[in-house]
């Protein structure tokens, strides 16, 4: 009778400290990511063809190189934006192993552009200046950068610098995909300065506000 007694206070308790509560359900961790993957895309869409596609593109399809790196990119994209959104939650939804991927993808991606770079003698030369390739490049990463940012910003992260990062990887990897569709210079080394460097240095810049930023 006694464990009943005490049983039934507990409950009490329970109830009044809960009983202003409202039962919710969990957010589902695709439905942001998902909106921010069609809006950048029509988004990128429209600044492509504002831009143009570049001359030689119907040629570039039936580049196995130009295929791979293509196809690497949106491998990048898509891992580091589910990442990401997982992020978001404190716990990661159980899956934190998706961070690993996407940076397995990124140094995977590193890896070629080195080895296309010694492949073509370092020509860094004639490109070892800021074009107009990186002005269109930061016309196609600005938007979707900041609309990723605020998103992880409604999140509860316990790991902002994470997700600072997979945020930095899923917008390059955007840009990338955008400047190699309207670019026709298939240089690395005008790649390297006028695709890569500019977001890589952005990147760095809001890294030191990470926790800051994503704060709660």
């Amino acid at each position: 009778m006694s464990t009943f007694k005490c049983d039934k206070k507990t409950e009490d308790l329970i109830g009044q400290l809960c009983g202003e509560l409202k039962p919710v359900s969990p957010r589902c961790p695709y439905k942001r990511i998902i909106f921010w993957l069609i809006g950048s895309a029509i988004y990128l869409a429209v600044v492509v063809a504002y831009l143009g596609l570049r001359p030689d593109f119907v040629e570039r399809l039936s580049d196995a190189k130009y295929l791979y790196e293509m196809g690497l990119g949106f491998s990048i994209l898509m891992a580091s934006a589910f990442a990401s959104s997982w992020l978001c939650f404190p716990d990661c939804i159980q899956r934190g192993w998706m961070k690993v991927v996407a940076v397995t993808l990124f140094f995977s991606f590193s890896l070629w552009v080195v080895a296309q770079s010694i492949g073509e003698g370092m020509g860094l030369t004639d490109t070892m200046h800021l074009g107009h390739c990186a002005k269109e490049g930061m016309l196609m990463e600005g938007i979707p950068i900041l609309a990723l940012i605020v998103l992880t910003m409604r999140g509860n992260t316990t790991q902002p610098y994470w997700s600072m990062a997979m945020n930095i990887m899923a917008v390059s990897s955007l840009g990338w995909i955008g400047l190699r569709l309207t670019c026709s210079m298939d240089v690395m080394g005008h790649s390297l300065f006028n695709h890569i460097l500019p977001i890589a240095i952005i990147g760095a810049g809001l890294g030191f506000f990470a926790r800051k930023l994503f704060k709660w």
